[in-house]
């Protein structure tokens, strides 16, 4: 399978607001779930086990270079591209984008931001973006 080459996180004060909020959530769900207990407890211990899991895949989201493939570490999916599959890369108001030589998109939840996100959001996007089509134009050479 070969070893990463290169790992893209999102920034980590992203990953930790994000993750804090999640914790945040599953907490004031745990004390809830002990204060109501039963179905609304059992409801409440529910929503607190999916919100740490949240906060935790938070933490894994990525965007990792391997010498045959890249891989797309996305909130519910792990997507693996073969370099030969990869037309560009690419920013867009949404995030950064992994554009197919068939035409369709993927876009990784690491740096996928949405249209109403702040300029400093932005910025993080269109960074990894340029640094991932700089490696594939530079395979692209070879």
């Amino acid at each position: 399978m070969g070893s990463v080459a290169v790992q893209l996180y999102p920034p980590t004060w992203q990953r930790l607001m994000i993750s804090g909020v999640f914790g945040g959530i599953s907490v004031g769900l745990m004390v809830a779930a002990v204060v109501d207990g039963g179905w609304t407890g059992l409801a409440a211990a529910a929503g607190a086990a999916a919100s740490l899991a949240s906060a935790v895949r938070t933490m894994m989201l990525r965007v990792e270079v391997h010498p045959e493939h890249v891989v797309l570490v996305n909130w519910l999916r792990v997507v693996r591209l073969p370099w030969s599959e990869i037309e560009r890369f690419g920013h867009d108001d949404e995030g950064l984008w992994v554009r197919r030589v068939n035409g369709r998109e993927f876009y990784a939840s690491a740096f996928h931001h949405g249209n109403g996100a702040w300029g400093y959001a932005r910025r993080e996007s269109a960074a990894a973006a340029a640094r991932l089509e700089k490696i594939r134009r530079r395979r692209r050479r070879r």
